[in-house]
């Protein structure tokens, strides 16, 4: 069976049919940053759907908003986000006049409509936690291999996957008929994953959508940064303005793609600067880490055992797009294991640092080839497996009944910054990279000095999880640690009250 056979047959077991609500008119929705929006009877009708309002229950940022407590924004309004985004920049190009080629205004009004359903529709994929269930995902042998092949991600297949069922289909068959418009299912598909029938011609299309400058990004780092409070600077009209569509030389051939003018230099420079800080400040923030690490074994356990969440049997990492964070949260199992880990989750009884792992805590002068052991450690998160079998060598060498309920080892992937090496700046003649325009060694030191990993644990085998893990460190990798690798994991030692009194001192009461 086909990963799209395993789709086509998850959508046709959860909804016997995806009906086309008749909707009069056009909506109004009011956002608190943005103003107001409308959108078409059409878009309604898809937004009404199961399948989007699902995401209404899918946190934008898993449970960042127990470190973030305003960052409560959902996959939902990102994705009406991305929709708005998507029409300020095509209209953008229509204005500086990029879209001429296309001579049939109908095909340029498609192309519009299609772009802002792509925008809605482009998150479906995800499951509960947003990126976390998207690890347990990415582990299941057929998403892992279409990913690959695809050159994307794991919730941008599945989305892919589910606008190919049957079930879409006759959905956007009737949808295209009741409201008389002629949009392709297929289209939208390919932009959610950044490809076009014709890239010679279109590439631009999904560039909109899946991207070196794309909707999806210039929306979620607005959006993450207001929500969460962590503010930056960025330059998203200006950077609109300056957008274009030219033909660019690329290794399978020459494109019609997305590309920014000069002038729009400085705020792409934001943009990118600020998806750096958003990294560091919020998605690789060490207690967002610690409670990421409570949340995945628990997902894993769940597929294992093919646990039963509101009346859905989990038998496979797809299953998760049945679900969503409230099921997970509000999970009663009988394994008193998996129920008070989901308790002690959602009272933020999360876990803690037991050991600091950074460039500041090895100690250099004990560890030779410093440098070359440090990026074996830092490649070491691009291996899955390796990583699941160093976590269960300090289990068992933490022993006492630790299990991967009780510690996890964190060394987290560097941000990638492929806008760094994409040719789409126009200078005069010519198409640059933002590396060959700007200096970006001040970024790749940045990113080397502020990469930090854990080893976590609950509060029982934290001392324990430290000492065997500086062994482990020492053994695997030939790191030494100095003394700040342990004085940053802050652990205290509970006051315990002295049971004498005065008298056991000499002094009369």
């Amino acid at each position: 069976m086909t990963l799209l056979d395993e789709v086509n047959t998850l959508v046709n077991k959860t909804y016997n049919s995806i009906a086309v609500p008749n909707i009069i008119e056009s909506k109004v929705v009011h956002f608190a940053k943005t103003g107001t929006h409308q959108f078409e009877n059409y878009e309604i009708a898809i937004i009404d759907t199961p399948i989007v309002q699902r995401l209404r229950y899918i946190s934008q940022l898993g449970l960042a908003y127990s470190v973030f407590p305003t960052a409560r924004h959902t996959r939902f309004e990102h994705s009406l986000g991305v929709s708005i985004m998507v029409d300020k920049m095509f209209k953008s190009l229509e204005e500086n006049h990029q879209l001429e080629h296309i001579r049939d205004r109908n095909i340029r009004k498609n192309n519009y409509i299609e772009l802002r359903i792509a925008g809605l529709l482009h998150d479906i994929g995800h499951g509960p936690f947003s990126h976390v269930s998207e690890i347990i995902m990415s582990e299941y042998e057929p998403i892992e291999k279409e990913a690959i092949k695809e050159g994307c991600k794991p919730h941008e297949l599945l989305a892919y996957k589910m606008l190919q069922t049957e079930k879409f289909q006759n959905f956007f068959a009737e949808l295209n008929k009741h409201y008389k418009i002629d949009i392709s299912p297929s289209n939208i598909a390919n932009y959610i994953i950044g490809k076009v029938d014709n890239p010679k011609d279109d590439q631009y299309l999904a560039d909109l959508i899946n991207g070196q400058c794309d909707a999806d990004k210039l929306d979620y780092i607005a959006r993450d940064s207001n929500f969460t409070g962590v503010k930056l600077a960025l330059g998203i009209d200006r950077l609109l303005l300056s957008l274009g569509v030219d033909k660019i030389s690329c290794f399978d051939g020459m494109k019609r793609k997305l590309i920014v003018n000069e002038k729009g230099l400085m705020p792409l420079e934001q943009i990118l600067i600020a998806k750096i800080m958003l990294n560091y400040s919020i998605y690789l923030h060490q207690k967002v880490r610690a409670i990421d690490y409570m949340i995945i074994p628990l997902l894993r356990k769940i597929v294992r055992e093919k646990k039963e969440i509101s009346g859905h049997t989990i038998k496979s990492p797809l299953d998760f797009l049945l679900i969503d964070d409230y099921d997970i949260l509000n999970f009663a199992s009988s394994d008193t294991e998996t129920s008070n880990l989901c308790k002690s989750i959602k009272m933020r009884k999360i876990f803690k640092r037991s050991l600091v792992i950074s460039p500041k805590t090895i100690d250099r002068k004990r560890t030779d080839n410093f440098q070359d052991l440090f990026l074996d450690l830092i490649k070491y998160s691009e291996k899955p497996q390796d990583m699941l079998n160093l976590n269960q060598n300090l289990i068992e060498r933490i022993g006492e009944n630790c299990t991967q309920f009780d510690v996890a080892i964190d060394l987290p992937k560097t941000p990638k910054l492929g806008e760094l090496d994409q040719k789409i700046i126009k200078l005069h003649d010519g198409f640059v990279a933002v590396s060959e325009d700007i200096k970006t060694g001040w970024l790749e030191s940045y990113l080397a000095n502020k990469w930090k990993g854990h080893i976590f644990s609950n509060e029982k085998y934290r001392q324990r999880a430290q000492d065997k893990g500086i062994e482990l460190f020492e053994e695997e990798f030939g790191l030494k640690f100095n003394e700040f690798a342990t004085k940053d994991a802050k652990i205290t030692f509970e006051y315990k009250k002295d049971s004498r009194d005065l008298s056991d001192f000499g002094i009369g009461l």
